[in-house]
């Protein structure tokens, strides 16, 4: 129900009022941000209907007031396609979708509307598919005035909160106004087209009767700055504290290592293990070239082993770095795959007699997945400097001690040897789902994608050049400049982990975001997904990362739940370098 919203015309190039207002008829007090966000929110409902008849240019279709239809809203049409099969099985999973355009909502009754076609990509038949975008809406807060910042950000955290936006940062918004003196429709395309925006809510804060405040929101579909409706409140704040309202977060979790302080050195990689065997987690850090091995303690980080110069010398890069207990001795050991003179190579590192010992080389790309039931398997791939990842990926085992390449692991087409995880879903096999090159999820039952999502997880990913030769090989000359420059991203992590003790695991990753293409990503959430039999949905969500996640590990507690160890960079300015912490949250 709608609380506090009614159609009002303001006299406004996109949002100014006098500067004192007293309340206007009709309109209810309000005494928390939460319920402006609430209302915001209500435009944008999960709905889906169809077409229930077609005249010209418009159409009635089944969604109304009970749905949560508001006149104004633009909803997306399309109608099924091919069918997709269950690759093993048979049974239709669902439709391909066509899109067939998109209308504007000019009447809403109870159970019906009538909408305009604004965008005609196929004619419009009875029994298409109408709907709101069920992907996060990308919104931005377009400040009238200067005042109440504080109310600012309150509606934007309330707004981030909902699960419904992907909120851009207020700061980025200050920073794209500066010296920027159009407050009209133009403004609203330039800020839409910076930042990808579908929405925006130029919002005004005005001083009313008493220590009261009116507030105004107007929404624009942002790319054509096409007003979709102008809102208004009487906001009246008993305490500072008011604010935020009753905060009610759809995950709430609990720092484990806020104190600690940063790492003294650029640290890009992390893992955590308890390599001695002796029930303490230790941590390894890679700067990119070297590793670091550390111990916390309740003043902060101790140094217990640093790398000396790599063999062989020469540039070398990290591309991957992992644990896990391979050799069966009760002791993980630290797999390394790294770009060394013009080879990729992975060497093993392991604790002996109170050191820690380099016990093995294996060529090309190594990796350590958990396969449900199976436990901790080595993958490993060769390399090549035209192809990079080069033949198929093969599973190493421990043999009359070195690691043996073995049987062929096979992944569906198109799946690289990073990025991937296996969970238990509740079907009769794991499923797989894996990071694609634009950082969209697949879900691959067997060999075909069943599902892949809208939304996006990007990750700080690393780039390692193609064709990195040894500077003293003999280059063929049908090798190009181009290829000995072209660059290789390697995917970020992704987990899966019953983290509740359901025998459902979750699927957890990082979500990074802000920053520019010069800066690289400015802050994050961790995000927790969950397979409900089509799709995966989003279970709960981590927003307070201070930075972005350079990389990251989640571990099982004891009993359920879960900790998330999370390294992450947060800006030092211009003058200084950036701060690398490990942060920790408890999952449950």
């Amino acid at each position: 129900m709608k609380n506090f919203f009614i159609l009002i015309a303001l006299v406004l190039s996109f949002g100014s009022v006098g500067a004192a207002a007293e309340k206007p008829l009709g309109v209810e007090d309000i005494t928390s941000i939460e319920e402006i966000a609430n209302d915001i929110a209500s435009y944008f409902p999960k709905v889906q209907g169809e077409v229930e008849a077609v005249q010209g240019d418009r159409l009635t279709i089944g969604l109304g007031t009970k749905n949560g239809l508001l006149p104004g809203v633009t909803l997306t049409l399309w109608r099924d396609g091919k069918e997709i099969h269950h690759p093993v099985t048979g049974q239709v999973l669902g439709f391909a979708e066509d899109e067939v355009g998109s209308v504007d909502v000019i009447d809403v009754a109870d159970t019906t509307c009538t909408a305009v076609l604004q965008e005609k990509l196929k004619d419009p038949k009875v029994g298409d598919k109408a709907r709101i975008t069920p992907k996060k809406i990308s919104l931005a807060l377009l400040p009238v005035r200067e005042d109440h910042p504080e109310i600012i950000q309150g509606l934007q955290d309330r707004l981030s909160d909902l699960g419904r936006f992907s909120v851009l940062g207020n700061d980025k918004v200050a920073a794209f106004l500066k010296d920027r003196k159009q407050r009209d429709s133009s403004l609203i395309k330039e800020l839409s087209k910076a930042y990808n925006l579908d929405v925006i809510v130029a919002f005004g804060i005005y001083p009313s009767e008493g220590k009261k405040l009116l507030v105004t929101a107007k929404l624009f579909y942002a790319d054509e700055a096409r007003p979709l409706d102008t809102v208004v409140a009487i906001l009246d704040l008993k305490s500072k504290n008011d604010v935020f309202g009753e905060v009610k977060p759809f995950f709430s979790p609990v720092k484990m290592e806020a104190d600690l302080p940063e790492l003294p050195f650029s640290a890009r990689f992390m893992v955590a293990a308890d390599l001695e065997g002796n029930g303490t987690l230790r941590y390894v850090f890679s700067d990119g070239g070297k590793l670091y091995i550390y111990e916390k303690e309740p003043v902060g980080w101790r140094e217990e082993w640093t790398e000396p110069i790599s063999p062989g010398g020469g540039d070398i890069q990290h591309i991957n770095l992992d644990v896990g207990d391979i050799n069966g001795n009760g002791r993980p050991e630290i797999f390394v795959t790294a770009m060394q003179n013009g080879k990729v190579i992975s060497y093993v590192l392991e604790f002996r007699d109170g050191e820690y010992h380099r016990i093995a080389e294996i060529p090309g790309f190594v990796r350590v997945i958990t396969y449900p039931g199976k436990g901790a398997l080595l993958l490993g791939q060769d390399y090549n400097p035209r192809t990079f990842f080069s033949g198929q990926i093969r599973q190493y085992s421990w043999e009359n001690g070195k690691y043996v390449a073995g049987p062929v692991f096979a992944l569906p087409r198109g799946v690289k040897l990073y990025g991937f995880v296996f969970a238990t879903v509740g079907e009769a096999d794991p499923l797989l789902m894996a990071l694609d090159d634009k950082d969209h999820i697949l879900v691959y039952s067997k060999d075909a994608v069943i599902w892949k999502s809208e939304e996006t997880y990007p990750a700080v990913g690393i780039k390692v050049n193609k064709t990195a030769v040894d500077p003293t090989a003999v280059v063929s000359e049908s090798v190009s400049e181009a290829e000995k420059s072209q660059k290789v991203r390697i995917t970020g992590r992704i987990a899966a982990l019953d983290v509740n003790g359901d025998g459902i695991d979750e699927i957890v990753l990082p979500k990074n975001s802000g920053g520019s293409f010069f800066s690289g990503y400015t802050q994050a959430e961790f995000v927790s997904l969950q397979w409900t039999g089509s799709r995966l949905e989003q279970r709960w969500s981590i927003k307070d990362i201070g930075g972005a996640v350079l990389d990251f590990q989640i571990r099982q507690q004891v009993g359920s739940g879960a900790q998330i160890l999370a390294l992450v960079s947060s800006s030092g300015g211009l003058l200084s370098s950036d701060h690398i912490r490990v942060m920790g949250y408890a999952a449950k």
